[in-house]
């Protein structure tokens, strides 16, 4: 879907199944596993791995977060809905939270969405949990899309 980029200090390219168990190892824990509704029960490594491997048959893409060093520090969503918008979605590693990052990987990917011709003129949405406060302020910091696009949390 998305072709791999970078932004100031994240390297972002879509996950690939050598990725699963950092992923799992990320997110595997409550504090980050609680705001995704798919990964209720956790996030064990066959679950990382269902996630990856489906990527073409759902169209729900997903892509690893790295800083320069290599690290995974979490991963965006975007998801190709049939109804033709477009859905993005975030987790990052509690220690890699509260630290601009997230902000720095959602602004890269809705800029990769935007530049593209076949993605860039459809709506772009996004969902959270009512009491995820920090995801809602993001999505309003982030919110604010170019001309085409629309930015919403919904919540």
């Amino acid at each position: 879907m998305l072709k791999p980029f970078t932004t100031e200090r994240l390297a972002i390219r879509q996950l690939e199944l050598q990725d699963a168990p950092e992923l799992a190892r990320i997110s595997d824990i409550p504090a980050v596993s609680q705001w995704m509704a798919f990964m209720e029960g956790g996030f064990p490594l066959e679950k990382a791995q269902a996630l990856i491997a489906s990527q073409d048959q759902t169209r729900e893409y997903f892509f690893a977060v790295r800083l320069p060093d290599g690290t995974l520090i979490g991963a965006m969503g975007v998801i190709d809905h049939p109804d033709g918008t477009i859905e993005v979605g975030y987790w990052f590693g509690v220690d890699h939270q509260g630290k601009g990052y997230a902000s720095e990987a959602l602004r890269g990917t809705l800029d990769q969405i935007a530049a593209d011709p076949a993605l860039g003129p459809r709506p772009v949405f996004a969902e959270c949990r009512p009491d995820n406060a920090a995801s809602i302020r993001l999505l309003t910091i982030c919110g604010r899309p170019p001309p085409r696009k629309k930015i919403s949390a919904m919540v």
